[in-house]
Formats: structure tokens, C-alpha cells, sequence
């Protein structure tokens, strides 16, 4: 009876697909481009923050950072692995942003540190053509 069990349950597990997502990424998928960066801080009117572009790819889950100017916003230019669960992602740094697609616009919202005054900042993205 005990091996029959044991059978049922590995046959549970290795059923679970890879579709069972622990975050909620799929809308995060292809190339978005940097719109407005809103936080404490102030920056350059000529400021030109579509030069900074990024890439999510969920299957891999890894975002590329690719910025085309000495400004370095979001994360340093390269490929990033993610995890997280449902809206949020964690970064190997630690670092973790709160995730919001509404249509053609993506939001990341760096979750601050209550002890840090003035950390928060959120990053808004286009989804590019």
C-alpha cells in the first residue's frame, strides 16, 4: 500500500508542468523601452531615457539591460537572472521590484527599504515596436 502511494505521488509530481508559473511573468515577455524614471531626485531636462531599453525573456527568465548613454538607469547593461513570485521580482543582488503591465505600458517599482529614506523609485516602460 505504501508503494502505491509513493507511486501516486511521483506521478503528481513529475506531472507538473513548467506552465505552473511561481511569478506571474508572461506579460513581461519581449522589449520594452525606458519612459520616465519617478523618484526623489532630480535630472537633466534633456535627459533622454529611451536610450535605455530592456528584454525579458520568461522561459529564460533573465532580462537584458541595454543602455546607449554614459546615464546608467534600472540595472548595469547585460544579462540579468530573475526569480519571484506572482509581481514581484527578485534579483541575485537582492534588490526586489514590485511588476504592473497595464496594455502597452510596463511599471517596476523598486520595494524599498523602510530604513533608507528616499529609496523609492519606479521605472516606467513602453513596450516597444
Amino acid at each position: 500500500m505504501k508503494f502505491k502511494l509513493l507511486g501516486v505521488l511521483f506521478l503528481l509530481f513529475v506531472s507538473c508542468s513548467d506552465d505552473d508559473r511561481v511569478i506571474d511573468d508572461l506579460a513581461l515577455e519581449g522589449d520594452w523601452v525606458l519612459s520616465n524614471v519617478i523618484c526623489y531626485c532630480s535630472f537633466d531636462e534633456d535627459v533622454d531615457f529611451s536610450l535605455t531599453t530592456i528584454n525579458f525573456s520568461s522561459s529564460r527568465a533573465m532580462v537584458t539591460v541595454s543602455h546607449e548613454s554614459e546615464n546608467i538607469f534600472f540595472r548595469e547593461n547585460g544579462e540579468h537572472f530573475y526569480g519571484g513570485q506572482a509581481n514581484r521580482i527578485n534579483f541575485s543582488d537582492g534588490s526586489v521590484y514590485f511588476f504592473e503591465t497595464k496594455g502597452e505600458q510596463l511599471t517596476l517599482t523598486f520595494e524599498d527599504n523602510p530604513d533608507i529614506a528616499d529609496d523609492e523609485v519606479t521605472y516606467v516602460f513602453v513596450r516597444e515596436d
